[in-house]
């Protein structure tokens, strides 16, 4: 009997960039443009279905698939079993996602898989490991090409199975199954949206289950393509492309001044201070002040006429930049868009009390940098404390003189001053005069004292002047001064220098010290040696990663402390990626961590403040890290209380020499903490912090995620790959700030410039929950707008929160809103055309974030005529108990959430579909037809799981090494570099699961030639224990502009059964061809009978197999004779197990059960397997004897003729 089985389906819709060649070049501009051609969206989508009550036995035949790749071309059908390796009681039991490829377990690792290589007896446990990791892939099935959506009738993927315990046959059809929501999908977009010429591509099918001791189940289906479709052609208006064209114009000439607009700015002076801080923000007051300059500028612009329900808006470029945009609505499609007006018109900050021409420091405005809270990282203003108080005025000489005090940032701050209109004003840093454009003067003040190219320049104390001059007009000179305003910064931005000396560090007293920091050899009396051609002699001993100043090697590192706030050690405080901490908001897993320096010292360790930076209040702080957790990074000590108030001086004599791994830290205040980590105990001063103490949680800064998002950045700066090796941990440190404070400008200003996603996936979301309703009745006394035929639209009041948390991103803004549905207009075809505006419920606000509109336009939408709810059974799921998971990567739940509503309350009646759709995880619901009349839903869908908001540059970042399945090879004897380079080198390139990364171009690996070169040199004998291991070092290309982070370790051995050579040097001189065998007598431990008695039985050849060869196949042939007790022979293929031997061999074994060509014929003659390699006595050897015999006869008759007779005869 063949068992059809139900299915849950799981839905994932991903948009691609939108493009587009018409009107819009893409989201966020309209464009004016003599050629109209079609828009196209390019979109790519992923299902995934979950087959239900499917489960069959773990054995090969028990389970298959038949793939078609197109019915009209191709009737054979592609039947695919799985590969032996499924069935090997090694790999582990575990659910395996579709496309997975099988994995060792590591409860089950034998020993002949050698977990620890230094002591491995076994030097084929890499050919063992291949059969896992060089899968075919047979789970996974690919249609390449593009195709119209139709093909989606013509492709066909079966999976059926039998389970020999109750003898049903289930199938499963994923092409029928899947198809149904695919074509529902393109008939939305077809129906509401107009789309067309669909374009269908790069189809993927992979299966996945989940594997058991002794049976698969739990099936899943993921498919996968790209679609491209057309939207309707916006027809070409004459009309619009004037009245467009003419308000450009006009705003350029007329409304807009000098390619500037002037703000008014409070003196913000709440401390008394007379500084004037600017900082934008959501909530700022320039946001305020722009709009009202919207309402001014809206006056001009559109004071002869206004079409298209026009708006003026604007965008946030940067801290004194801003673009201004026309927002109207199009006649054809009735959506809205925004038409640029003008782009980079400079921001000018004038204050209040600007009329008075005295106070012209007033027109001065700080812009200051971030410091970061340190209970959750957020960034806050950086407020300046006083360390000069300001003075009156007072006259020097023939000039006005006003002090405005010494101020102390925390970060590098922005300097404005906007010029009178007579430009008699100068602004002056440390007593030179900086540029001007449009009477704005800009300037940024950093710290600088970490800059040891330009220690003259190396500075954090800034003198401002402004100096004004009298003038009556522009055309006069600036020569006489009237008047001088001072004032001073000093930016403490950069940590002191906390340097780690291992404690006897004297090279200057110790020549062997000396000897490792000198490039080159030297004589008893310091005198450089120079060989026979005059050119210095190198110091073999010469270590150039050894600090000359603290006598060891320092290494930038990356800690990874954990998913909290509180992960970072107490105490301490440091700057994260905005990205992780939003992730941690909205409820995901987040990736916190410090950058850090670790070096090792030889025993006791001096700790002291370099004074090269000098920074008042110093804290800090010392750690214990447990050296035993090589996972994660853990610090010892009480639960409450972790750290050890720790007091750096400057003393030589002052020394730490408690063993362990221990960690420093030191912050000034508002400051960001330095880390140091420090190895002390019997440890080599020449090794590096990862060699003494591994740790998955501490690796080298550039190859984490976040050193090659910084590299990246530097590079961007026109730094070289070199420079950046060379910077110092300190400076490291500065860049990192300023790095995440410019992260969080971009984030900011993207939060200011929040924009609805008016996308047809949302669009969609909308229109699945309006409802449309007939009013019977009196028409008059309804509160909404009715159609002709009295119906009425209206948005589920359940839905409101779910739409609001689409639509909007900024979380905080959603409690303050609701949807409205207006202008609703019903066509003669009976579709509806409408809006939905965002309203905000206190009418505080001027539309959605303060400033954009918050509208979706429909036309010509189809609406469901909504169900009449009376006497029918409401469903109403509910998420209370869910498990949603904090890491979006995660889809193993899938199928506990979808079990989890089908076991609610009448779930069985509804079907169930999780969709991914633009970055949101969506419950869809829906009542089986077979229960319409009973039942009905409170919700079309539930949004499960909306993803963060990211910064642009994070989330495109890939750790490539994590789709690398190798962690190390025996190159088995092979002794020349470059076979064994080539060797090494394609194993990974069979390695990598999906997208093949390529040597030298994506990765290196760090002295590849040099290890390669020692290796070759150590071939071992596998019982000669301990063997010697090599670490393969895979390191991102350093100058690289990919997307790329990560590192990954391969360990090298070169082992082999035997350094003898065999007696034989092709294996097709072995005579063996073929052997009986009992598989019933073997069954229980089929795959190791088989290799002893191939072993045993190539013992008369004078070769240990075990030694040199490897049964290729040997897995599989034990899986067909296990599967199929009947199978009468099989063929078992040899492959050289080492360099030392070569050539192919076949042997045929019978299953002497059951093997009708098992007979005497079969066994005869030079192949019967008892008397292949017995030895028949012959005599042939006695003639060669008897040769030799007569022929030494013969010269001893010569001899004794010649010695004896012939000398008788003469």
């Amino acid at each position: 009997m063949i068992k059809k089985l139900p299915f849950l389906l799981t839905a994932a819709v991903i948009p691609l960039p939108f493009l587009s060649i018409s009107f819009q070049k893409n989201n966020d501009y309209f464009e004016i443009n003599e050629l109209v051609n079609p828009v196209t969206k390019s979109e790519s989508a992923s299902f995934t279905a979950i087959i239900r009550n499917f489960e069959v036995d773990r054995n090969a035949n028990s389970i298959y698939f038949e793939w078609i790749k197109d019915k009209n071309y191709n009737k054979n059908k592609e039947v695919r079993k799985l590969e032996s390796y499924w069935f090997d009681k090694q790999i582990a039991n575990k659910i395996y996602l579709p496309g997975s490829k099988p994995e060792i377990s590591q409860e089950k690792y034998a020993l002949e898989y050698c977990p620890n290589l230094e002591n491995c007896r076994n030097w084929q446990f890499y050919r063992d490991e291949k059969k896992f990791r060089n899968w075919k892939q047979e789970t996974i099935f690919n249609l390449y090409g593009e195709y119209d959506k139709s093909i989606f009738d013509r492709i066909s993927l079966i999976v059926a199975g039998i389970r020999k315990s109750t003898n049903i046959k289930y199938e499963f059809d994923i092409s029928e199954n899947l198809n149904k929501d695919i074509k529902e999908k393109f008939s939305r977009l077809e129906k509401n949206f107009g789309a067309n010429n669909f374009r269908i591509s790069n189809i993927v099918y992979r299966i996945g289950f989940e594997i058991m001791e002794n049976q698969i189940k739990d099936f899943t289906i993921n498919f996968k393509f790209n679609y491209q479709y057309q939207k309707p052609v916006l027809k070409l208006n004459t009309e619009l492309k004037e009245y467009l064209g003419g308000l450009r114009k006009k705003f350029d000439n007329e409304v807009l001044n000098n390619n500037k607009i002037i703000l008014p700015i409070s003196t913000n002076d709440e401390n008394g201070n007379g500084i004037r801080n600017f900082s934008l923000n959501p909530k700022s007051e320039i946001l305020g002040e722009i709009q009202k300059k919207i309402e001014e500028y809206s006056k001009l612009l559109f004071k002869d006429q206004k079409k298209y329900s026009s708006s003026l808006k604007f965008n946030i470029k940067s801290d004194t930049k801003i673009e201004f945009l026309l927002h109207f609505q199009h006649p054809d499609d009735k959506n809205y868009y925004d038409f640029k007006l003008k782009d980079n018109v400079n921001i000018n900050f004038l204050t209040n009390i600007v009329q008075n021409q005295d106070k012209f420091w007033e027109r001065l405005t700080i812009i200051p940098g971030k410091i970061y809270e340190q209970k959750d990282y957020t960034p806050k203003i950086d407020k300046p404390i006083e360390i000069l108080k300001a003075k009156n005025k007072e006259r020097k000489q023939n000039f006005d003189y006003i002090y405005g005090g010494k101020w102390e940032y925390h970060d590098k701050i922005k300097l404005n001053f906007f010029a009178d209109e007579k430009e008699n004003e100068i602004l002056y840093v440390n007593d030179k005069p900086i540029d001007v454009l449009d009477r704005n003067f800009n300037y940024e003040l950093e710290d600088l004292r970490l800059d040891q190219k330009d220690k003259k320049n190396a500075i954090n104390k800034y003198k401002i002047e402004i100096k004004k001059f009298e003038k009556s007009d522009k055309t006069q000179d600036n020569s006489k001064i009237i008047a001088v305003y001072e004032i001073e910064f000093v930016i403490k931005a950069a940590n002191s220098i906390m340097d780690i000396k291992w404690f006897a560090w004297d090279p200057q007293n110790n020549k062997e010290q000396q000897k490792l920091i000198e490039p080159y050899l030297k004589d008893a009396s310091g005198n450089l040696v120079y060989d026979q051609l005059g050119l210095k002699i190198k110091n073999p001993k010469f270590d150039p990663l050894i600090d000359k100043e603290t006598g060891t090697k320092k290494e930038i590192l990356w800690v990874s402390t954990g998913n909290n706030f509180d992960s970072l050690p107490e105490n301490s405080n440091f700057a994260q990626l905005p990205s992780e901490i939003s992730r941690l908001k909205s409820g995901f897993n987040a990736d916190f961590g410090f950058i850090a320096e670790g070096s090792v010292s030889g025993k006791g360790a001096n700790i002291t403040l370099n004074s090269a930076v000098e920074n008042e209040k110093i804290s800090s702080y010392r750690y214990k890290i447990n050296p035993n957790n090589h996972e994660k990074f853990e610090l010892l000590g009480k639960k409450d209380h972790k750290s050890e108030k720790f007091d750096i001086t400057n003393s030589t004599n002052k020394y730490f020499s408690n063993s362990g791994i221990w960690l420093f830290s030191s912050n000034f205040e508002k400051g960001t903490s330095s880390y140091k980590i420090v190895a002390i105990g019997e440890n080599s001063n020449s090794q590096l912090f990862s060699q003494i103490f591994p740790n998955k949680a501490i690796i080298p800064f550039w190859e984490s995620k976040v050193g090659q998002i910084l590299s990246q950045n530097l590079m961007l700066q026109k730094m070289s790959w070199d420079d950046i090796k060379k910077l110092s941990y300190e400076k490291i440190l500065l860049y990192w700030r300023n790095f995440i404070e410019n992260l969080v400008k971009k984030q900011t200003i993207k939060k200011i410039n929040a924009k609805l996603d008016s996308s047809n996936l949302i669009k969609n979301r909308i229109i699945s929950a309006i409802k449309k309703k007939k009013i019977i009745g009196n028409s008059q006394n309804s509160k909404f707008k009715l159609g002709k035929n009295n119906t009425i639209l209206e948005i589920n009041p359940e839905m409101q929160a779910d739409l609001l948390k689409i639509i909007i991103g900024d979380i905080d803004e959603i409690a303050g809103n609701e949807l409205k549905i207006e202008n609703i207009i019903e066509n003669q075809d009976g579709t509806f055309n409408f809006e939905i505006n965002i309203i905000n419920k206190n009418e505080k606000k001027n539309g959605l974030l303060g400033k954009n509109d918050g509208k979706f336009t429909f036309k010509n939408i189809n609406i469901s005529e909504t169900d009449q709810y009376e006497n029918k059974t409401k469903i109403d799921f509910k998420l209370d108990k869910i498990n949603l998971l904090s890491d979006e990567k995660n889809t193993n739940n899938y199928a506990e959430i979808i079990n989890y509503f089908y076991s609610q309350e009448n779930g069985d009646k509804v079907d169930i579909v999780l969709e991914e759709e633009d970055n949101k995880i969506f419950a869809n619901f829906k009542v089986k037809d077979e229960f319409k009349n009973n039942f009905f839903l409170q919700k079309p869908f539930i949004l499960l799981r909306k993803l963060p908001e990211t910064s642009e540059i994070i989330e495109e970042w890939q750790n490539i090494f994590e789709k690398l399945d190798i962690s190390r090879i025996n190159l088995a004897g092979v002794s020349n570099p470059e076979k064994a380079k080539k060797f090494i080198l394609d194993e990974i390139e069979k390695s990598w699961t999906k997208e093949k990364y390529k040597f030298n171009a994506d990765f290196i690996i760090i002295n590849f030639d040099e290890i390669v070169e020692k290796v070759v040199k150590n071939i071992e004998e596998s019982e000669q224990i301990p063997h010697k291991v090599w670490d393969l070092e895979l390191k991102i290309k350093p100058d690289s502009n990919k997307k790329f982070y990560g590192g990954k370790t391969i360990k090298l051995v070169n082992i082999v059964g035997s350094l003898t050579n065999p007696k034989i040097h092709n294996l097709g001189q072995i005579r063996a061809t073929q052997f009986s065998f009992s598989v019933a007598k073997n069954s229980q431990n089929l795959e190791n009978a088989l290799r002893d008695h191939v072993y045993n039985l190539l013992l008369p050849e004078e070769i240990d197999a075990k030694k040199y060869l490897y049964i290729q196949n040997l897995a599989q042939i034990a899986n067909n004779f296990r599967a199929n007790p009947n199978l009468d022979k099989a063929t078992l293929i040899l492959e050289p197990g080492t360099s030392q031997i070569g050539g192919k061999k076949e042997l045929t074994v019978f299953n002497s059960d059951f093997s009708p060509n098992l007979n005497a014929s079969n066994l005869a003659k030079g192949d019967q397997t008892k008397n292949i390699f017995q030895k028949k006595t012959t005599w042939y050897w006695i003639i060669p004897v008897f040769i030799f015999m007569i022929l030494g006869f013969g010269f001893f008759g010569f001899w004794v003729y010649n010695k004896f007779i012939a000398k008788f005869k003469h």
